[in-house]
């Protein structure tokens, strides 16, 4: 796979993960999980299993660039892309696609998120391999991992596929995505059996998407063009700056693969979770079965549906006879939420956002 390229995209802050997810401080560079390892190191070391270090890019902001960068000593520093600000997936993927391609034209490159968990670590292997050898013989398609269904989430997007599409390596033919439904579209998806789960897990030749760019963004290819046209010269981040931030912000689903670019799922259970919010660090973290999962200083007693996580070593947290409920300790703040509702971390960020004297919390 000497051709295939990867893109991490590690910029988001994690609002969802507050109080131990912080602006200055955010989840990919923090030790969740079951493990020593950083949300990035752990992502790193999953691609560098199937690609060499030089086939590695890292797409990050400038406020943490170099924090991400200290804790992946093999990632090269013209392999770092620094967005001037976050505009969402769609200018993000256009400007590292556009630079992969500049210096490799016959570059194939999967998308890859800083934040994702795959608890089946040979199966991820296995479908990139199938997904790479898929592309290798369709350039003109979009290649889309789907997960089966394991229950109705209403805080992931879907894929709807034709399930009369399979070709002869198994791939699906994408019909349209869904974003985040009801619960009852959600149970309905799930019994329909031609849903899959979104982890935006894809793969694409760099001129196809570019092409792809050009005629369904064509205000963005065109400053993306006027980018790529400078990268590694001096003007590089002079230019950069001046039209980046100019980009509408909107994801890639939504601008581009949503109109009707030809697109295969390849089906797989690859153990999945977006580590972006505290009922994904639950699911990863329980282990006995019991339902309880904790980390750092606690101590539970007839608990149930429970998640403790505990960064302040100088203190213990204990919990009784609770259901449904997550508590989260830092040396600062505590968060006690229902562990259903904590999609509403975000709401509560919000409003910290909007006075003054709790800005320092975040």
């Amino acid at each position: 796979m000497k051709d295939l390229y990867a893109v991490i995209f590690a910029g988001g802050v994690g609002s969802r993960l507050w109080p131990v997810s912080r602006i200055s401080n955010p989840k990919q560079v923090k030790p969740f999980l079951n493990s020593s390892d950083t949300l990035i190191q752990r992502t790193w070391q999953r691609v560098r299993r199937l690609l060499l270090p030089q086939n590695i890019y890292l797409s990050t902001t400038s406020d943490y660039a170099e924090m991400i960068a200290g804790q992946l000593p093999e990632l090269s520093r013209v392999n770092l892309i620094i967005e001037p600000e976050l505009r969402n997936t769609c200018p993000a993927i256009g400007l590292a696609t556009g630079i992969v391609h500049k210096r490799h034209p016959e570059a194939l490159i999967m998308n890859v998120w800083a934040d994702h968990h795959y608890g089946l670590e040979e199966a991820y292997d296995e479908t990139i391999r199938r997904s790479y050898d898929i592309i290798k013989k369709h350039p003109d398609k979009i290649m889309s991992v789907g997960l089966h269904i394991e229950y109705p989430s209403t805080a992931l997007g879907y894929l709807e596929v034709e399930m009369s599409s399979a070709n002869e390596e198994g791939a699906l033919r994408v019909k349209r995505f869904v974003e985040k439904p009801d619960v009852t579209k959600a149970s309905e998806f799930m019994r329909a059996g031609n849903y899959f789960w979104n982890p935006a897990l894809f793969m694409w030749r760099a001129s196809h998407m570019m092409e792809l760019y050009r005629q369904h963004v064509p205000e963005t290819h065109q400053g993306l063009s006027e980018i790529i046209m400078a990268w590694d010269t001096d003007e590089q981040n002079a230019i950069l700056g001046r039209i980046y931030p100019g980009f509408t912000k909107v994801s890639l689903e939504y601008a581009v693969l949503e109109k009707g670019p030809q697109m295969l799922l390849l089906p797989a259970r690859l153990g999945w979770r977006d580590i972006g919010s505290w009922q994904s660090v639950h699911e990863v973290m329980e282990e006995n079965g019991d339902g309880v999962a904790t980390k750092g200083k606690a101590i539970t007693i007839d608990a149930k549906d429970v998640l403790v996580f505990n960064e302040d070593e100088g203190k213990l947290v204990t919990v009784v006879g609770l259901e449904d409920v997550a508590v989260i300790n830092t040396p600062d703040a505590v968060l006690v939420i229902k562990k259903s509702r904590d999609q509403d971390v975000k709401k509560l960020v919000e409003k910290m956002e909007k006075e003054e004297k709790l800005r320092q919390y975040l």
